[in-house]
C-alpha cells in the first residue's frame, strides 16, 4: 500500500466513526423523543438534562469528525 491509501484509510475511519456516532446517537434521541425509550431498553425512561446535554455534544462531536475528515479528504484530493 502505499502512502496515499494509508491516509486514506486514516482519514476516511475519523470520517466514518464521526458519520456512525451522529447517525447513530441522533437515531437513539429520535426514538426516545417519539416513545420515550431507548434502543436496547424496554421501560420508559426520563432523562436528565445533563445526559441530554451529552448526548447533543455526543451529535456535534460527530458532525465534526466528519466534516474534518471529509475536507481532509478533499484536500488531499483522495476523492
Amino acid at each position: 500500500m502505499g502512502e496515499t491509501s494509508w491516509a486514506f484509510l486514516l482519514v476516511g475511519t475519523f470520517a466514518a466513526v464521526g458519520a456512525a456516532m451522529m447517525v447513530g446517537t441522533l437515531a437513539a434521541l429520535w426514538r426516545y423523543h417519539r416513545t420515550g425509550r431507548f434502543p436496547g431498553n424496554d421501560e420508559v425512561a426520563r432523562l436528565s438534562v445533563g445526559k441530554l446535554v451529552s448526548l447533543w455534544v455526543r451529535v456535534g462531536v460527530g458532525l465534526v469528525l466528519t466534516i474534518v475528515g471529509i475536507v481532509a479528504i478533499d484536500r488531499a484530493g483522495l476523492l
